[in-house]
């Protein structure tokens, strides 16, 4: 299954549908890359407009943690030679209503203490390195090659023995899981239909989630472009 596609025009991402035939609720997936045209997010929440609830990625409260992870994200956005944009959480501001399914800020910092020191000095060092060279040399087509992402791509990335791993990618899944489990457990019979809007890289283990454990298929999707070259 693709769901960042980095072609000859550009980048997009997979907007899937899933469904199942049992029960009318849907759930929408929207994966997001972080640094994008501002288009591209524009026309995410154009999107989300149309749902009666949305569930969304952001750490709930401060974070140093988060925010050393980030920095790549936040020094690159606005760089003119770029002329990208940092995903910000008013994406999802579209008079819907919204359910953060995601760690607090002290609980990210927890899992980010417990991480071993060494990948935590890798990571805060290398943001800044990411992001100085994406603006100093760095281009779309670069960005591109790594935002690219697929089944075999995701489970190449993917180091159960990494602390990093477990804590930016499992513990946060294992919230956004039981947070759609729960809607679907109280709302199934309703006929509604739920965004997920999550960065790209958790969007493969939550439609594994919602089709093996809950019955679910993919219905149907298109792209959505996060920028041209």
């Amino acid at each position: 299954m693709e769901i960042i596609d980095a072609g000859l025009m550009g980048v997009r991402s997979a907007v899937l549908r899933v469904s199942r035939r049992q029960t009318p609720l849907r759930f929408t997936i929207y994966p997001m890359v972080h640094l994008g045209e501002q288009s591209f997010y524009d026309e995410v929440s154009r999107r989300l407009r149309d749902h009666d609830l949305i569930v969304a990625e952001g750490i709930i409260g401060a974070s140093a943690g988060a925010r050393k992870l980030t920095r790549t994200y936040r020094h690159a956005g606005g760089h003119r030679k770029l002329g990208l944009v940092e995903q910000s959480k008013s994406v999802v501001d579209v008079g819907v209503p919204v359910v953060w399914a995601d760690l607090t800020g002290s609980e990210f910092d927890d899992g980010w203490r417990k991480v071993p020191f060494t990948e935590r000095a890798i990571a805060t060092v290398g943001a800044p390195l990411a992001a100085g060279y994406l603006r100093m040399f760095g281009s779309r087509e670069v960005l591109a090659r790594h935002l690219k992402l697929d089944d075999d791509i995701a489970i190449d990335r993917w180091d159960p023995d990494s602390g990093l791993d477990r804590l930016v990618s499992d513990e946060r899944e294992a919230r956004l899981v039981r947070a759609l489990q729960d809607i679907h457990e109280r709302r199934h019979d309703e006929r509604i239909d739920v965004a997920v809007v999550y960065g790209a890289a958790h969007a493969l283990p939550v439609v594994q989630f919602l089709m093996a454990k809950l019955g679910y298929v993919v219905s149907s999707a298109d792209w959505v472009t996060v920028f041209t070259y």
